[in-house]
Formats: structure tokens, C-alpha cells, sequence
């Protein structure tokens, strides 16, 4: 597009508001509006996590204005939204994620800027209950009910939503599922001093390699691998085999504990958040992922694009994204279904399924195709 062109274009000031921009988030984020057309101009409003610098990185790429509040709540960034909406005019508010949404819904009562809300999660039971829980769904429904658009990542976490708040699909907002993708060409880059695992921790080139990349949090399910691998060393007779676990997250310290505890501290290695961590994956002779909920699963978009076997949990969005591909699944939770997978993959007689899928994988998960519908539904809000 040409400087004249923009000039007849006009500008769409955005505001990005993200309680919790890391994992998951901060990737799609990366992903998508590194594609928003040039006449989109946006603030990010992100409360401070370990995973700023990342977040400074990655907003110097789809060259945003980052503000970061610091503060080990949401109050600061309520009081944040409020005060950027009152100093500059806003086209529209994105805001990733229910707690996100919360944070916007005050402030803007007095503003009334179309506002969209990325459904990146699922409106947990478990938040609702106790002394103050009706209160929190009263204010969580409203919270609903006040924005302009509920966009979801997957049909899976929408059709949840409603579940949880069934009035909301009867007289709510307008709702639209835009699937997640993922940006084909990082694949294709490495880290300037790529990790060589075996090497790294003395690993000999006949140990199958399992990896688990995310954060170590209950939702993710890494204490369902530390049970599959105690089960199969039970069983005993097979190849040698190790996890490479990959990651950060408040349940690291947990799940090292349980390994210690079960005497399984040969069967895995742990290494921290790496960028660029997809060269990690043909490393591995199998991904993964155990999840108990995903919104949709960028991991798995990830390996299937790359032709690398996945071992995937059916769980809710992470089976909407694995559907229809040659990953291998298993019941949610069902540990004894997971170590018969893993050791079903030891002899590596998938690879080829996976590497004929990827073609087909990298046209189905091409986050163009995702900006696209997201540019489309911003540029037509009234």
C-alpha cells in the first residue's frame, strides 16, 4: 500500500488491554497483529509479568505503543484503562480475556468505545463458588452482557461460555468464532545459538525423547506425564526414554517435587522459557501436550505444521484443533491412555503420517486467514 493510499485511509486507534499477557496470549498477540493493515494504530496496556521482556520484543515487531502497569492486581490496570481513555480517542477496546474485560467494563461506562472481548479461556466453575461467588458471576455476567462483540478462538470454549451463562446466548451480545492460527514463517527461523539437546544432557542417540513445552500450571496437565512415565517404568522392557520438559510456571517447584518423591529424576530434564523453541521440536521423537482445557492449542498447530508426532489430550478446544489430523489422542486425564500412547511412538512408525499432513496443516492453521476475519469484524463495528 502506498503512502497516498494510507493517507486517504483513516486512522484506527486501538486499545489492547491484557491482564495476563504471557504463554498462549502474548503468542497470539504476536501472531496476529504483526498482520493488522498499517492504518491500525494500537496501545497495549499489559499488566507486568516474568515475561515483559519478551512482550517489549515482541511489540517492537507489530510496532505498538506498550504501556506496562505494574501491580500484583487488576487494580492498577482498571485504573490504567481509565486514564488512557480518558486522555486519547479510541476506535475500539481489544481486551484478551475475561479478567481483561473486567478491567475495561467500568472505566468504560463513561467512554462507550466499541468493545470487543477475545475469549482466550474458559469462565472456570470453581471461580464462582464459596462466600463471594454469587456476587463474582453477577459481575462476570455483566461484564458480558457490556461488551459489543464476544469473539472466540474456537467453537469449543463459545459453546462453554454458554454453558456456564446460558441467558447470555438467549439475549447477549453478537458472538463469532475466528480459529487461531499461527505465523507459518517464525517456523522457519532459529535461534542464533540453537540448543542441542542430547548433547546438552549427555543423552545417547537410542533414548526416546518426549517434550512437553508450556507452563507448568494444573491446566496443562504435566503431573498426568509424570504418572505415565512412573506406569511405564513399571512396566519395564522397553527402550530407553526421557521427557525434556520446557517451560515456566508457578508448578514448577510441585511437579519436581513429585519427581524426586516417585524416584523419577532420570527420566527427566527440565530447561526454561526459550523463545523461538520450535527448533526444540524435531528433536523429539513425540510432543505432548496433556491438557485438561485449551481455548484452541497453538502448540499443536505448531508441531503438525512442522511434520512432528503430537500426543494430544481430547479435551475441550485442543480437540477442535487436532480433529481431522493424524495426532494421536487420548481421553482427557486418562494417564493409562497417554503411557500406552507414548509407548506406542517409541518406535517412530508415525513420523511419515505427520510429515505428509504438515502441506495440509500449514494451509488450515495460517494465521492470515485468522487477521483477516478479525481486520473484517473490526473495520465493520457500528
Amino acid at each position: 500500500m502506498t503512502m497516498t493510499s494510507l493517507n486517504c485511509i483513516s486512522r484506527k486507534h486501538i486499545l489492547v488491554v491484557a491482564r495476563w499477557p504471557l504463554g498462549g496470549i502474548r503468542t497470539y498477540m504476536r501472531y496476529v497483529f504483526r498482520h493488522f493493515p498499517l492504518h491500525y494504530h494500537l496501545t497495549l496496556l499489559a499488566s507486568s509479568t516474568h515475561e515483559d521482556a519478551a512482550l517489549i520484543k515482541d511489540v517492537e515487531e507489530y510496532n505498538a505503543r506498550l504501556v506496562i502497569v505494574k501491580g500484583d492486581d487488576t487494580k492498577g490496570l482498571v485504573t490504567a484503562v481509565f486514564r488512557e481513555l480518558r486522555t486519547n480517542k479510541y476506535d475500539v477496546i481489544l481486551s484478551q480475556g475475561f479478567i481483561s474485560a473486567a478491567a475495561v467494563f467500568i472505566p468504560n461506562l463513561f467512554f462507550r468505545v466499541p468493545h470487543i472481548l477475545t475469549i482466550h479461556g474458559i469462565a472456570e466453575p470453581k471461580y464462582f463458588t464459596g462466600r463471594f461467588g454469587r456476587m463474582k458471576r453477577g459481575f462476570i455476567s455483566k461484564v458480558l452482557d457490556g461488551t459489543t462483540v464476544l469473539y472466540a478462538v474456537s467453537n469449543d470454549i463459545l459453546l462453554h461460555l454458554y454453558e456456564q451463562f446460558p441467558n447470555l446466548q438467549i439475549k447477549g451480545p453478537p458472538a463469532v468464532v475466528i480459529p487461531n492460527g499461527i505465523e507459518l514463517c517464525e517456523l522457519e527461523q532459529n535461534p542464533a545459538a540453537p540448543l542441542d539437546i542430547r548433547e546438552m544432557f549427555k543423552l545417547d542417540d537410542v533414548t526416546i525423547l518426549f517434550g512437553f513445552f508450556g507452563r507448568f500450571m494444573q491446566q496443562k496437565g504435566f503431573d498426568l506425564v509424570i504418572d505415565a512415565v512412573d506406569m511405564l517404568r513399571q512396566q519395564g522392557n522397553m527402550q530407553p526414554f526421557a521427557v525434556v520438559a520446557v517451560g515456566s510456571g508457578d508448578y514448577l517447584s510441585t511437579y519436581q517435587k513429585k519427581i524426586r518423591e516417585l524416584d523419577l529424576e532420570q527420566y527427566f530434564f527440565f530447561l526454561p522459557f526459550q523463545s523461538q523453541v520450535h527448533h526444540l521440536y524435531p528433536q523429539m521423537t513425540a510432543i505432548v501436550m496433556p491438557s485438561r482445557w485449551e481455548a484452541s492449542g497453538l502448540l499443536a498447530m505448531e508441531v503438525l505444521c512442522m511434520g512432528r508426532p503430537l500426543i494430544a489430550s481430547e479435551c475441550i478446544g485442543l480437540r477442535e484443533t487436532t480433529r481431522d489430523t493424524p495426532a494421536k489422542a487420548f481421553p482427557s486425564e486418562n494417564v493409562l491412555a497417554l503411557a500406552d500412547i507414548m509407548s506406542d511412538c517409541m518406535d517412530n512408525k508415525h513420523l511419515e503420517g505427520f510429515q505428509l499432513f504438515a502441506p495440509q496443516a500449514r494451509a488450515r492453521f495460517d494465521v492470515a486467514n485468522s487477521t483477516e476475519k478479525l481486520v473484517n469484524l473490526i473495520d465493520n463495528l457500528h
